[in-house]
């Protein structure tokens, strides 16, 4: 007898860069599983057939830095729904929770949101601040309460996050990015370093970060740059990034440049995540220049990236970096049932960047739907 499913997503194509397929196949889910992945299953033994001919079916989205601790954390904002819009069931904050408040965000975030909201715990005791900044002070950092939060809540905790700008730690970078790394070692995770306008150079940041440390907002217009002032990638980024440093786009209000991408890519430094860092504190309403995890990946096609890079730099990537990839990041039978369903849609859309700069492009990235273990939710087109 033929197995019978809740849900049969047909006539799509499955694009998984994790198994590295993209051909036109069928996908039935049975309750919050995938349970059938084969080119024509047979639409009478659905309970519920999904017309999806024209789209691509891909593993969910991870948005990989965002500040989702609304309510609490001045960066904070209500996601949930902004997520399962979009093709986005996996989010991660970016350090807006630290060792003394991560369980507030384990209780009013992480529990209370369909989308799967995990965290960066940051390496100050409170998380990210705005004013002061959180590091001013280095007496807020607390190396070995931020490992110990990790290693307390294994299931949502995911690394350790410090910020080296100015405006946040003042000139404690070098000592910050020491401690963040002592605990990251302590927790056995990775470290995610907000670069931009910091007191010590690109060229020590990168050189003392480890394979698998995360380098975000790594576009930035701000100095000091991955690129020289010739427009040359400088050699120990492009070092770091052989060696496996990872680089997170990490878009947010001021940290993407369109020139500064063409330039890096054409040197050989394409990113190896991309993500939105949607924040609270952006000033244009809807999330202004970054709209959502869509439009930025948007922004990466006339860039230069193709639709498999984009997308395993949504889904793949960001599950290795921390070792979650058995979980999440690929589409395949028997794991869970989250399934972005998206549509490349052709018309005029205006993209923009940091800097005032404005494209104009003919296509762009879209859901049409987003399946959540097994649970359909609309997409906002």
């Amino acid at each position: 007898m033929s197995e019978v499913f809740d849900l049969l997503l047909a006539g799509g194509t499955v694009l998984n860069p994790a198994t590295g397929v993209n051909q036109k196949l069928d996908v039935g889910v049975t309750g919050d599983r995938v349970t059938a992945i084969q080119a024509d299953l047979r639409r009478a033994n659905a309970r519920k057939v999904l017309d999806v001919a024209g789209c691509y079916l891909t593993p969910c989205l991870i948005d990989f830095h965002v500040h989702s601790y609304w309510g609490v954390n001045p960066y904070g904002c209500n996601l949930d729904a902004l997520c399962l819009a979009t093709g986005v069931t996996t989010a991660m904050d970016a350090g807006s929770a630290g060792p003394v408040n991560f369980p507030g965000f384990r209780k009013l975030v992480h529990e209370q949101s369909r989308t799967r909201m995990l965290g960066f715990v940051a390496l100050a005791q409170h998380g990210v601040l705005n004013e002061p900044g959180e590091l001013l002070d280095l007496g807020f950092a607390d190396s070995d309460g931020a490992a110990q939060t990790v290693s307390d809540n294994r299931d949502i905790g995911i690394g350790i996050k410090v910020r080296l700008h100015k405006k946040a730690i003042g000139q404690n970078s070098r000592a910050a990015l020491r401690l963040a790394i002592q605990s990251s070692e302590a927790s056995r995770t990775p470290i995610m370093v907000h670069v931009g306008d910091t007191a010590i150079s690109m060229e020590e940041i990168v050189d003392t970060l480890r394979a698998g440390d995360v380098v975000t907002h790594c576009y930035t217009p701000k100095k000091p740059s991955i690129i020289d002032d010739s427009g040359k990638l400088l050699p120990q980024v492009r070092k770091a990034k052989e060696r496996g440093v990872v680089f997170d786009v990490g878009h947010a209000s001021g940290h993407l440049d369109f020139d500064l991408v063409r330039r890096a890519i054409g040197e050989g430094l394409s990113p190896d995540v991309i993500s939105s860092d949607l924040h609270g504190r952006m000033k244009q309403p809807g999330f202004g220049i970054v709209g959502d995890l869509l439009t930025t990946l948007t922004k990466f096609l006339p860039l230069g990236l193709s639709l498999d890079q984009i997308i395993a730099a949504c889904t793949l990537t960001p599950a290795r970096v921390i070792g979650w990839q058995d979980r999440i990041g690929s589409l395949e039978v028997g794991r869970e049932a989250d399934i972005a369903v998206l549509q490349i849609i052709n018309e005029p859309t205006k993209l923009h960047d940091s800097v005032g700069k404005e494209m104009t492009v003919n296509q762009r990235i879209a859901a049409r739907w987003t399946i959540r273990r097994g649970e359909l939710f609309p997409g906002k087109g």
